[in-house]
């Protein structure tokens, strides 16, 4: 059994990795699932467009990688949540891009894995 943290990193090293499969497996199949995005309409609600949101998500980017400021995931019980500040560089649609993201999240253990239940993103002051 990982713990929350680890499950935390193999999130980022599958969205480098460009595995959608691995980042869909990894969501919390239920109807109070929510990822917000940087995007003014980049929302998924419920777990019935995870899998698409993901696939166009690995679609979409090239030449990623994220550099970690930092990292803090906490466990209590069978639920924990994470913030992190990272540095993304990526071709995102094939436009270079460098930022600094902003990412909140809460996960729930079920069985013995840890799952998103929420991801909330957001671009914090550009490095460049």
């Amino acid at each position: 059994m990982r713990n929350a943290r680890d499950t935390v990193k193999s999130y980022f090293e599958a969205l480098v990795a460009r595995d959608a499969e691995t980042l869909i497996a990894m969501m919390l199949p239920a109807v109070y699932y929510v990822k917000i995005g940087t995007d003014m309409d980049e929302i998924v609600e419920g777990s019935a467009d995870i899998a698409a949101y993901y696939q166009n998500h690995v679609a979409s980017t090239e030449d990623f990688s994220i550099t970690f400021i930092n990292l803090d995931v906490q466990e209590r019980g069978d639920v924990a949540w994470f913030f992190t500040r990272q540095i993304w560089r990526l071709k995102w649609q094939g436009t270079p891009e460098e930022f600094v993201m902003r990412m909140t999240g809460v996960l729930e253990k079920i069985e013995t894995s840890w799952k998103f239940a929420q991801i909330h993103a957001s671009i914090g002051t550009p490095t460049s």
